[in-house]
């Protein structure tokens, strides 16, 4: 072994030599370059022989349309949801294989503008086997479920009718009656394509008005509510009254879609900002439905729709008709699952009390609960939440009556909010902690400042200290590490 000292930065170029030496013949083979041509290396990849066919018999669909109703189809985009490809490959007879594609269409200045074409793959091609037509400019969105228990899945599809406006329909394609015993492959794909539009149309099973929230959310929920292990549609309306604002719930009965159940909202919605479904406490993971909205006195509130001894019932709705969950003052915090329990906890904000200069300032603490399926109300945890530094802090029950808050960002690159024990209106509060976020840009360990760091993330760092004769709050270092979290981007409503 010959020994010796490499020069400045050699060691790092050799190890570069010896990694591209050992790896270049990989890299080589894995790519497929050792054996390929010049021209080989340019050349567009191909694409499926099955892509190919399917591009072609959506093709011969709109070419069919123009020559039929004298006007050429526009592909359609899905506004929203999980489904929002301009082709959709989908299992929809749940044998396992995507084996379905769907696609959508406009048909500008037709009654019923929107079409959504089913392709199934026979033998190795692509033919249409399915439509469904509906009104309006656009799709909102679009789901497949079986709402029957069996059989193949229904599309259950939220149409635009304008801005504003909206309907949703639920259709089945299994009174389309395709060719294909007896046949061969080659029969019955010729037979399928010889077939009407109308000998493909799937068949309706309910069509009504629908709510989409101030985020976008659907006012169309997919759930098993009832836990028969059939999915159920609740359906969100508004009223433009305030008055007979409510959820109606469609089931499988008696061989159709029928209303199964209707629960009022709060009295007096203005507008509804958000939707989403969720659990209720308990071990069962029982469906719920959150829906916040603004009231006509500027307040917001939450109501809570569940199954309670087979009907749908809004657990939130007091005496009057109105949600006992309001959000007054404080619009910062939404229904959220924030201790990661698979329960959606609710806030209940409050305004600390302020002293001298900081009185101007709003500072809240926002207590959390949760509702069980009988309706029951629980506390979970107790939250102070600053959103434009984007963290919040658990706060032990033992601080409750017994803090205010102030800030200090007269530092350049850094924000500092303060905890001080409320000693009552006529005695200034006395510091005991500061949480600081610091811009990472910043010169300085924030350790040399004798703070403790409790995140880093990109271009930003969160560190504390506790103040020399500070009240005794029960916390110690590695308590306030784990009570202190940065808020998600989706954290508002997931």
């Amino acid at each position: 072994m010959i020994e010796g000292r490499l020069p400045e930065g050699g060691n790092q170029t050799l190890k570069k030599r010896i990694l591209t030496a050992l790896c270049l013949p990989l890299l080589l083979v894995l790519t497929g370059c050792l054996f390929r041509s010049p021209e080989d290396l340019y050349r567009q990849p191909e694409k499926s022989a099955g892509y190919e066919q399917l591009n072609a018999a959506i093709r011969n669909v709109k070419t069919g349309l123009e020559l039929e109703l004298g006007v050429k189809p526009e592909d359609a985009n899905i506004l929203a949801g999980d489904n929002t490809a301009t082709i959709q490959l989908q299992d929809l007879d749940g044998d396992g294989r995507r084996e379905s594609a769907v696609t959508f269409l406009r048909v500008p200045g037709e009654e019923h503008s929107m079409r959504i074409y089913i392709f199934s793959q026979v033998g190795e091609e692509y033919v249409a086997t399915g439509v469904v037509e509906g009104e309006g400019s656009a799709i909102y969105a679009i789901d497949y479920v079986q709402l029957n228990g069996e059989g193949r899945k229904e599309l259950v599809v939220c149409w635009q009718i304008s801005t504003g406006a909206y309907q949703v329909g639920a259709y089945t394609l299994d009174n389309i009656d395709l060719p294909g015993e007896g046949l061969d492959e080659e029969e019955a794909r010729e037979a399928i394509a010889g077939m009407t539009r109308g000998d493909l149309a799937g068949s309706g099973l309910l069509l009504t008005r629908c709510h989409v929230a101030g985020d976008g959310s659907s006012g169309v929920l997919l759930l098993d509510m009832d836990q028969d292990t059939r999915t159920e549609i609740v359906v969100v309306r508004t009223d433009s009254s305030g008055v007979n604002s409510h959820a109606e719930m469609y089931g499988w009965e008696d061989g159709a879609l029928a209303p199964v159940g209707l629960a009022d909202l709060s009295s007096g919605i203005s507008s509804i900002s958000r939707i989403r479904s969720n659990y209720l406490a308990g071990d069962t993971y029982q469906p719920a439905i959150y829906i916040t909205s603004t009231l006509s006195d500027g307040s917001r509130g939450i109501d809570v729709l569940a199954m309670q001894e087979g009907k749908l019932v809004n657990l939130a709705l007091d005496e009057n008709g109105v949600s006992r969950e309001l959000i007054q003052g404080y619009t910062e915090v939404n229904p959220t699952d924030i201790n990661g329990d698979y329960v959606v906890e609710l806030p209940c904000p409050t305004a600390l009390p302020t002293y001298g200069e900081s009185a101007s300032s709003n500072f809240w603490i926002i207590d959390w609960s949760q509702y069980d399926s009988r309706g029951r109300r629980s506390h979970v945890l107790t939250t102070y939440h600053n959103s434009s530094d984007g963290w919040y802090l658990e706060l032990p029950e033992s601080w409750r009556d017994q803090i205010t808050l102030s800030r200090n960002d007269q530092v350049t690159g850094q924000r500092e909010v303060v905890f001080s024990h409320w000693l009552g209106e006529e005695r200034e509060p006395e510091p005991f902690l500061s949480i600081y976020r610091i811009s990472s840009s910043r010169t300085g360990d924030p350790q040399d400042r004798g703070l403790f760091v409790l995140r880093e993330e990109e271009n930003i760092i969160y560190a504390a200290r506790f103040h020399p004769g500070g009240w005794e709050c029960g916390l110690s270092e590695m308590d306030l590490l784990d009570r202190f979290k940065t808020i998600r981007a989706s954290w508002h409503y997931e």
